[in-house]
């Protein structure tokens, strides 16, 4: 008996080695937009053969079953890509895709063709890869507007997809926090827990992060308040430009009209200093030509009398 055993604990195994296999995870792959994921993968084939090409196709572009082009990582091709293979000939077949985007979900199959006549195969299922969205929100369980000492919040760290093996990872200004799962409380906010919060995802394949600020207003502050959107706080910046710069276009336009009005002050007073003096050289030449005409007259009689 322990003889016939070992005979088909051989046999089993070179059947396993001499078997075609292309081996992906069980599950859907979720991956974070704009970050990079990794598909695992395997696979087997007889020991007389050696791998010659290695090809991974999208079956949103394949239509033949990933028999034909086009590919997303073809090994005889140079071409650079989101698509990295990182396996080898042997037995790793992993494909890593950088830049995720949501036009990458769908359907993968690996493909590889050896040195022997029609020795070529292809996983069949392949490996389902879902693109999502990181998003960390706000959520106000007390108190309204400006954020203030003592409101209650909630930090919320959302991923569109469902990964058993996945954590969430908080961190304040880049400082890894004692916390974990996807709600960070708050139960009353001081102005120390302002910062910019980042919750980074991981599973086995992937990570993604996602970072928010929080400015928690100090009651002692006399400062005007700044706008509650504190994801931008370029938002606020720009507005004290728009308004310190409107508030310097209508003092210079005072000030440039105060000039103008004192000129034209000056102007006028000095037309009727000019115009009072043209005056009085008039009336001062039609008095002295009455006091010539008085003499003219008196010289004229004083003669006819000496003539008499």
């Amino acid at each position: 008996m322990l003889y016939m055993a070992l005979i088909l604990l051989t046999l089993s195994g070179v059947l396993t080695q001499d078997r075609w296999s292309v081996k992906y995870p069980d599950k859907p792959i979720c991956a974070v937009r704009g970050f990079s994921v990794s598909i695992p993968c395997s696979y087997s084939y007889p020991q007389n053969h050696q791998v010659e090409q290695k090809l991974w196709c999208s079956m949103n572009s394949n239509t033949d079953v990933c028999l034909n082009p086009p590919y997303v990582y073809n090994s005889l091709s140079n071409t650079k890509s989101d698509f990295e293979f990182t396996g080898d000939d042997k037995s790793d077949c992993t494909l890593l895709i950088h830049n995720v985007q949501f036009s990458y979900s769908g359907e993968y199959r690996f493909r590889f063709i050896t040195n022997v006549t029609n020795g070529r195969f292809t996983g069949k299922p392949g490996v389902t890869l879902q693109g999502t969205d990181l998003k960390v929100s706000l959520i106000r369980l007390s108190g309204n507007g400006t954020l203030k000492q003592g409101d209650s919040l909630n930090l919320r760290c959302d991923v569109n997809c469902t990964h058993t093996s996945s954590q969430f990872v908080w961190s304040k200004n880049n400082q890894p926090l004692n916390t974990s799962g996807p709600v960070l409380h708050f139960p009353a906010v001081t102005v120390r827990d302002s910062g910019k919060y980042t919750c980074t995802w991981k599973t086995g394949e992937t990570s993604g992060s996602e970072t928010i600020s929080l400015h928690v207003k100090d009651l002692t502050d006399d400062d005007p308040e700044i706008p509650e959107n504190t994801e931008n706080p370029e938002l606020w910046s720009i507005w004290v430009i728009v308004c310190v710069t409107a508030g310097a276009i209508v003092v210079v336009s005072v000030i440039i009209g105060a000039v103008i009005h004192n000129r034209r002050s000056v102007h006028t007073e000095q037309q009727k200093k000019d115009d009072s003096a043209t005056e009085s050289n008039v009336q001062k030449n039609e008095d002295d030509s009455a006091i010539y005409s008085n003499v003219q007259q008196q010289e004229e009689d004083s003669a006819i009398y000496a003539n008499v």
